[in-house]
């Protein structure tokens, strides 16, 4: 989860389309749903799907450069949805569950972003669907969406906790489930103490 820096009490926009992200969240979603069958390394493809919609807003808020491209396309229902066609028309499981992962990603961004929305049809179209909600602002209904997003992360959590069946792939999840504490921490901070409680 990225989200702006606190400046005299507001949320700067540093970027129209970047200024939010909750990639753990996608991350624990895509296991959930797309996990139950899949062996554990089906499951490292599932966790790649579900962060390269992030992954050069990332790099771009982190101060490295993305061009004019690649945010939008790899935010792109085009890119996935061809590769999810050739990943099923040649049998490629692998990038079935890439490109399902990442699609994903991108339906559930689609009703969560207000400010922040991106060009979810890039190349096709330009056009950004602006959504009334938001999972983390609070001028778009950002305390009651944030607050079930993390229910629903914990539900996801719990789920694949169950299907786990090493100690390490235990205790991995509960190194998973520290980093989106802090991240929750850091949403319930700016959401409701109008603060920044972060380490970045």
């Amino acid at each position: 989860m990225i989200r702006p820096r606190v400046r005299g009490g507001q949320l700067p926009c540093f970027d129209a389309l970047c200024s939010a992200m909750n990639t753990p969240a996608h991350m624990a979603l895509g296991l959930a749903l797309l996990g139950r069958k899949a062996n554990r390394r089906e499951w490292a493809f599932i966790l790649c799907g579900a962060v390269l919609p992030d992954l050069f807003l990332y790099i771009r808020h982190l101060g490295g450069s993305t061009g004019e491209i690649l945010v939008p396309l790899f935010n792109g229902v085009p890119l996935y949805g061809l590769s999810l066609l050739v990943g099923l028309g040649f049998g490629m499981r692998w990038l079935t569950l890439l490109s399902g992962s990442a699609l994903l990603h991108i339906f559930t961004d689609l009703p969560l972003h207000a400010e922040d929305a991106r060009r979810h049809f890039f190349p096709l179209s330009d056009w950004t669907y602006r959504s009334p909600v938001s999972f983390w602002n609070v001028n778009h209904h950002g305390k009651v969406f944030g607050i079930l997003e993390g229910a629903l992360f914990l539900l996801c959590w719990v789920l694949i906790w169950r299907r786990l069946e090493t100690q390490w792939g235990r205790l991995l999840m509960v190194g998973f489930l520290g980093i989106y504490l802090l991240t929750f921490t850091h949403f319930w901070g700016h959401a409701f103490a109008n603060a920044h409680w972060a380490p970045w």
